[in-house]
């Protein structure tokens, strides 16, 4: 974690700053460049921002450590380049417009249920791409104080406040409880999908899962509650 507490000593980055990083990870300037970031991918994944050393990854991406150093000068700006578009990618769907969109064209009443798979599968597909990474960005996350507080705003912007509205918008058309607090809703959202994560890739990644299957019933128990009485009043779907 030392390289992230030297990060997040330094001025917190903007969110243009995490823009830019987003931008420069999907369009590399030049094929070494690229090899460098695939590289640091795996390499993190596997040990850690801590337990890979950027001569490990250079001898990974057929580059010298001096070649490293002219694209990334220091390993903290390899691991903003890595991270932070990660970071953004399993807190928020690719495009939070979609969800208006989907707000419009519902059916009454089925709204919430609509907004929680598409929101579930779009993270479920970023994390599947690079499990083992997506696990050490949540240990990361988990463990470093510093890189939390660095963090911060981009959460509230990028994620928390977004999924705020849309839950809002959805009370507010009747799809969910007047007496329902949205904030409480929005974290339980994120316990289910963290939950899932953690099940599915890190304790049981051998079994055999339905992904489909199991974000619908995580969407039925959001949907109607756990309760007998909840179950008879939604009319057993």
């Amino acid at each position: 974690m030392k390289v992230l507490n030297a990060m997040a000593r330094k001025t917190r980055p903007s969110l243009r700053d995490i823009e830019q990083e987003v931008e420069k990870f999907a369009v590399p300037k030049s094929e070494k460049e690229k090899a460098i970031i695939d590289a640091a991918v795996v390499l993190f994944g596997k040990h850690g921002i801590d337990g890979a050393t950027t001569a490990q990854i250079a001898r990974l991406a057929d580059v010298t450590e001096k070649t490293l150093f002219r694209y990334f000068p220091s390993k903290k700006d390899l691991v903003r380049r890595v991270f932070f578009p990660l970071l953004l990618r399993i807190g928020l769907m690719r495009n939070w417009e979609s969800f208006k969109a989907l707000l419009k064209e519902k059916d009454k009443g089925s709204g919430f249920r609509k907004w929680y798979v598409a929101l579930a599968s779009d993270r479920l597909e970023t994390v599947s791409r690079n499990p083992l990474l997506a696990r050490t960005v949540l240990l990361e996350l988990v463990q470093n104080e510093e890189l939390r507080d660095a963090m911060e705003q981009v959460w509230r912007a990028y994620i928390w406040r977004p999924m705020l509205e849309s839950l809002n918008e959805l009370k507010a058309e009747g799809d969910i409880r007047k007496d329902v607090d949205v904030e409480v809703l929005a974290r339980a959202v994120h316990c289910f999908h963290v939950g899932y994560f953690l099940t599915r890739y890190v304790f049981a990644p051998d079994v055999k899962w339905d992904d489909k299957e199991q974000i619908e019933l995580m969407a039925d128990i959001l949907e109607h509650g756990v309760g007998a009485a909840a179950r008879r009043n939604s009319g057993q779907r």
